[in-house]
């Protein structure tokens, strides 16, 4: 039976979403209905914004308005909103599965297994699905909150924090369910990361909730047998190992088994969970299957050819860093290939049906585990501005975004060359790479601001004389803060970097003497930097194409 105060469809407000009154939680229907008047969501968390698309938005949409080809994708764009016809189709679907999406009901609870228990009956603190809060061993002995009292939440943000835990659940030993016969001394082994924790995730974003659900929507033919996990037969304490049926089972991967333990239920007053039930859930059977939500690296292989991998995001890297991946819109042998989703915003583009000045942004996010991903090391996220034109390999947008992107990098790694240098001229040997901070990191950060806002100038679909004046200004703009993070090295520097060293060392069989100054390296350093900067000084780049 129902408790209608678990209805996420008309009761429960647990979508988070921004309209002009604000940001405020609303109800899952009226979150789809109404998608078009709010401009975005607004998760707890970054991590939070694939999970709600991917477990509940783009599943309900999909399965009720049935396979998404580019016809329909583009209509959707064009209007902007759900018809009337598709808001009633909507409803519909809505109303047929109703029970399925009550997270009190008594047999089928929203993303739950009815009845899930721990022996002895343990229960874990809410606060285990929330990564960014210490539970456990890792509780500070200062906390004012005893692990026997946690805080409460409300049922929509319980809810969330569940759906999040499905995707991006650490791989530490779970305890056992009571009757899942796979349990091995009171324990679950053998446990991954939630599916999304292996991915670097992108997410597109549009100008309106509604959008940024069409973006999200993967085109194509539904797998026979794809359903999301609120059409299948309710959960139980056992787990399988098995492959996806298609994006649907996909999307609503259940890879825990949970129950949230809900307070105030017969009380007039809102439901609070402030204990969970978590144990071992599905497994993903063979190599990670063909997902929309990841970019990827293409590497050939001996034994098996040419093999993919999911790109993950590495730790202290803008997203812009990797627009090479993303912008990868053609399948290369060796190298990357973008998302599906956006090898099928390209093909939009191609087709006429988005516009080329439309202003996409792509949101990056993904997870680093250490211990043997038992826990959370690190939460990645970005959001970047891209130019759609960028995505068409035809269009001279690409060529000066990615361009753009790597003249950032490379003055980077001219003032970590200096840097090094520099103390070589002094007498000591520059820290090894990655390890502790390099001053071209920090001149990264301040080239950051000038690369999303040349990215998004050109969101606007700029004359090839708007690019090149647009070029130019980054590129001074950029000289002038390598000038300065190179003056700050210099003004540290003692006398003796003047003078300098000479150093004898054997190198591939052959004594070898280098001598290391202040004014070789800044004479180097002035150098690089005039080879990068090709629209303010294009006679080093002619002299370099003449060279070659």
């Amino acid at each position: 039976m129902s408790d209608p105060k678990g209805c996420l469809v008309d009761q429960v407000g647990w979508i988070p979403v921004r309209g002009v009154d604000g940001p405020k939680e609303v109800p899952l229907r009226e979150a789809l209905l109404d998608s078009h008047t709010f401009t975005e969501l607004v998760p707890d968390m970054p991590t939070m914004l694939p999970v709600l698309l991917r477990q509940v938005l783009a599943p309900v949409v999909l399965d009720a308005l049935g396979d998404v080809d580019d016809e329909l994708w583009a209509e959707l764009m064009d209007a902007g909103e759900f018809t009337t016809e598709q808001r009633r189709t909507i409803s519909t679907y809505l109303d047929e599965h109703l029970a399925r999406f009550n997270a009190l009901d008594a047999t089928a609870p929203f993303g739950q297994a009815a009845g899930l228990e721990h022996p002895g009956g343990k229960v874990h603190p809410v606060s285990v699905l929330m990564p960014h809060v210490a539970t456990g061993n890792n509780t500070p002995l200062w906390d004012a909150r005893l692990a026997s009292d946690p805080v409460p939440l409300s049922l929509g943000a319980a809810v969330r924090w569940m759906l999040h835990a499905q995707c991006w659940d650490t791989a530490a030993i779970k305890t056992a369910a009571v009757n899942d016969p796979q349990v091995k001394a009171g324990k679950t082994t053998g446990n991954r990361t939630g599916p999304l924790g292996r991915l670097g995730v992108v997410t597109l974003l549009g100008t309106t909730l509604f959008e940024t659900i069409v973006l999200n929507l993967p085109q194509g033919v539904r797998a026979a047998g794809d359903r999301p996990q609120w059409d299948r037969p309710p959960m139980k304490p056992s787990w399988q190992l098995r492959t996806p049926t298609g994006v649907l089972d996909l999307f609503t991967w259940q890879g825990r088994r949970l129950r949230l333990v809900a307070d105030n239920r017969e009380a007039d007053e809102p439901v609070t969970v402030r204990w969970v039930v978590l144990s071992a859930g599905d497994r993903i059977d063979g190599p990670q299957p063909e997902d929309p939500h990841t970019c990827w690296t293409i590497r050939q292989d001996k034994n098996k050819g040419s093999a993919r991998y999911p790109r993950r995001h590495l730790p202290g890297l803008m997203g812009w860093q990797g627009l090479e991946a993303l912008l990868a819109i053609e399948r290369d042998t060796v190298g990357y290939e973008t998302s599906a989703l956006l090898v099928q915003t390209a093909t939009a583009t191609l087709r006429g049906d988005l516009p080329s000045d439309y202003p996409l942004r792509v949101a990056t996010c993904g997870m680093v585990y250490g211990t043997q991903d038992s826990i959370v090391s690190d939460i990645l996220t970005d959001d970047v501005p891209l130019p759609v034109a960028a995505l068409r390999t035809d269009h001279a947008v690409r060529g000066s975004v990615i361009r753009v992107c790597e003249q950032a990098r490379t003055l980077a790694r001219t003032v970590d060359h200096l840097a090094a240098n520099l103390v070589r001229a002094v007498g000591g040997e520059p820290a090894a790479r990655g390890k502790g901070q390099q001053p071209g990191t920090k001149l990264l950060h301040a080239l950051d601001p000038l690369v999303r806002r040349f990215l998004t100038g050109c969101q606007r679909d700029p004359s090839d004389d708007e690019l090149d004046q647009a070029h130019k200004a980054f590129e001074t703009l950029a000289e002038r803060a390598a000038l300065a993070a190179a003056e700050e090295l210099l003004h540290r520097l003692p006398g003796t970097a003047f003078s300098g060293r000479t150093v004898t060392k054997k190198e591939q069989g052959k004594t070898v003497t280098h001598t290391y100054q202040q004014t070789s390296a800044e004479r180097f350093f002035h150098s690089a930097v005039r080879k990068t900067l090709t629209h303010l000084y294009p006679q080093m780049a002619a002299a370099e194409e003449t060279a070659a």
